[in-house]
């Protein structure tokens, strides 16, 4: 079968429509100059590898062959991996979604020959597609003219300029004085107290907000307060550890769920959810040693270094599908009755089916018989109801998913797209830290330095200065504010002082391409050459959590922790000047999708504990690091002074700490202290 020009692409999204019949190009100039030459209309489909209605749209329209033959002789046909090229999909996303309503991928747009979108949605049946493939043309041809100067109506130049780029006048609202309390508000308004979570359906973790709670839960003065935050989030993390939006089997989180009960979610595992997932398991579980809480943390390990990581260059890939083909339907995760009883004893049968809610119905109503795996009953009551000890019961269900994850491994694996992006990669590894410093996970620590050192490697351009988002792709803040905060979390945890020096270096890359010099705040791409088509000139200031911390929250933090390493007064300067431009978004009414800038906030406005480790004892560092405080900085001096620990708030210093036995003690004590 002959491939078209993607077969080369460094993308697998891109890769995998190398047999279409359709004359595919990559977005960027020659594309954009054949449909000028031409005087086409512009195809573009922006999806992912991992999307199932990407792969829908794909067979039923790019892959037939009547289809493919009025793309080929009326347009000029653009594919984008939304993976790859976030900067790309961001805009057509905005523009989209403001035309009809919504937004999602696949995205299917047709556009000028400059770029422009005429007309957008996202998934179209085959009738559908053929039918805009057909008059979309005419109608560009009869009123050409008119469209070319007025295809931007629906979303002006000033429209895109305020929504894309900022309108910074507007932007400069002050931050409320009780900026917490109604941001705690908003989100307690959105909370399924039920179920546990935020919003109805689909329902998606909002990680950055349970970060958010715990920070607030950890700090507060008063303890009914506590309590109620810690309510929140021992409700959420429980419901979603124990849903189906959890894989009972092979470990770490699906994308999100498809009801508001955590039961059926989208199949596919991504490494940024399960990035964040690990951070605030880890945080949760120091706060409520809960079991449950440290099993699901040694899934999200196991899955990451099973499924998503390369043992022997380190570093992590991207994703796993949800599906094998279209034929099926997670059915790779799922379960029917007769699998249970033919991959089990009965002994530990009676233990698995009731315990993870196997039926011989099912719940998947595309696919009748077919269980996804949650946790129904407390083991407990399983073996009250068998008449077993607990103990007993547990060894039967340890037994009995060994034997279903051996049964799942002769099924065909999901597709898992090896790209190793920079953001994501950097997100994982603060996790890893994280749990290496709270649970003393020596392993974890190993790896996220092998995976370090070599994002180091391949993921920088010495000659240029910048670090690349993927392969011939250079990075974005998303990149730069990961990195950097990958490379603090790592000084932190080995002292290594070159991770110091190229976090700092970084940093300061990263305020050079990116900050808003004269308003503050971060854009989410360097400054666009003069030839850069119109979209892409626009430069947006990302601030929502969506899905994962928004990038200037992440490189906002970055400054802050920078400053109290460093006391140099240059990274506060530009943490204020950013955070006073995001005043409107911290007014309190969306507070799960700004959690990741509160966090920010909080911690401008109440410096960060700050461990500083003098002396050659390890013993007195690995402690500092074993102490759960959001936030919490430790900087090691590996110097000859008596080996001490020196808490600090501020500039407000306690007296030093000498034994290990008394430093969790005294990093506590500093909760009680107005800040």
């Amino acid at each position: 079968m002959a491939q078209n020009r993607l077969a080369h692409s460094a993308s697998a999204y891109l890769r995998s429509a190398q047999h279409q019949p359709i004359d595919w190009y990559e977005f960027g100039e020659e594309a954009f100059k054949k449909a000028e030459e031409l005087d086409r209309l512009i195809l573009l489909d922006i999806g992912a590898v991992w999307c199932h209605w990407c792969h829908v749209i794909d067979r039923e329209s790019y892959e037939n062959p009547e289809i493919a033959q009025l793309i080929n002789d009326n347009y000029i046909a653009i594919k984008v991996d939304r993976d790859q090229r976030p900067d790309i999909d961001a805009r057509y996303q905005q523009i989209v979604a403001s035309m009809t309503g919504q937004g999602g991928w696949p995205l299917t747009a047709f556009l000028t020959c400059d770029g422009r979108v005429l007309y957008g949605g996202t998934y179209f049946p085959p009738e559908v597609m053929t039918t805009l493939l057909t008059q979309l043309p005419l109608v560009y041809q009869e009123q050409k003219d008119q469209i070319m100067q007025e295809s931007l109506t629906k979303v002006s130049q000033a429209d895109l300029d305020k929504s894309l780029a900022s309108n910074e006048a507007e932007a400069r609202h002050p931050i409320p004085e009780d900026v917490f309390e109604r941001l705690l508000n908003s989100i307690d308004s959105t909370y399924d107290s039920e179920n546990g979570g935020f919003g109805v359906y689909p329902k998606f973790p909002h990680y950055s907000t349970l970060a958010y709670l715990i920070q607030q839960a950890h700090r507060a003065v008063d303890p009914a307060k506590t309590k109620e935050l810690k309510q929140v989030i021992d409700r959420t993390l429980t419901e979603m550890a124990r849903g189906g939006v959890y894989d009972h089997i092979g470990g770490g989180f699906h994308r999100y769920s498809v009801d508001r009960f955590w039961h059926v979610p989208h199949f596919e595992k991504m490494a940024y959810d399960n990035a964040e997932a690990l951070l605030v398991y880890a945080q949760a579980y120091r706060m409520s040693p809960s079991p449950l809480y440290l099993e699901t943390i040694e899934g999200i390990l196991n899955f990451l270094s099973q499924t998503l990581s390369d043992p022997v260059q380190g570093g992590f890939y991207a994703s796993q599908d949800a599906d094998i083909d279209l034929n099926d339907d997670g059915d790779y995760f799922t379960w029917t009755m007769e699998d249970v009883q033919e991959a089990l004893s009965s002994h530990e049968a009676e233990v698995i089916v009731p315990y993870y809610d196997v039926t011989p119905e099912g719940d998947m109503h595309e696919r009748p018989g077919r269980n996804v795996l949650r946790i129904r009953k407390n083991l407990s009551e399983v073996a009250k109801t068998l008449g077993i000890s607990l103990e007993e019961c547990m060894e039967r269900l340890y037994a009995g998913r060994q034997k279903l994850a051996a049964k799942r491994m002769m099924r065909p694996t999901p597709y898992v797209d090896t790209t190793i992006y920079l953001n994501w990669n950097g997100m994982i590894l603060v996790g890893y830290f994280e749990v290496a410093d709270l649970l003393g996970k020596q392993e974890a620590l190993v790896y996220a330095c092998k995976t370090l050192h070599r994002l180091l490697n391949t993921h920088v351009d010495r000659e240029k200065d910048i670090l690349l988002h993927s392969e011939g792709v250079p990075g974005f803040l998303d990149d730069y504010a990961w990195m950097v905060a990958a490379l603090l979390r790592a000084n932190q945890s080995t002292g290594d002082e070159r991770y110091l020096s190229e976090a700092t270096h970084w940093a300061q890359r990263a305020c050079e391409l990116f900050e808003d010099a004269q308003f503050g705040g971060f854009f989410d791409i360097p400054a666009p050459a003069e030839n850069a088509m119109a979209l892409l000139k626009f430069r947006r200031k990302p601030t929502e959590d969506n899905p994962s911390s928004s990038a200037n929250a992440v490189m906002i933090r970055n400054l802050i922790r920078l400053f109290h390493i460093t006391e140099d007064t240059v990274y506060h300067e530009k943490a204020a000047k950013a955070l006073a431009m995001f005043g409107r978004e911290l007014s309190g009414r969306n507070g799960v999708f700004v959690s990741a800038l509160a966090i920010a906030l909080f911690e401008f406005r109440h410096p960060p504990v700050r461990l500083e480790v003098l002396g050659r004892q390890a013993e007195l560092h690995e402690a500092a690091l074993g102490v759960f405080y959001p936030g919490k900085i430790v900087v090691h001096r590996p110097d000859d002074a008596p080996a001490e620990v020196r808490l600090c708030e501020g500039t407000r210093c306690m007296m030093p700490v000498r034994q290990v036995a008394d430093l969790e003690t005294a990093v506590n004590a500093l909760k009680g202290i107005p800040v």
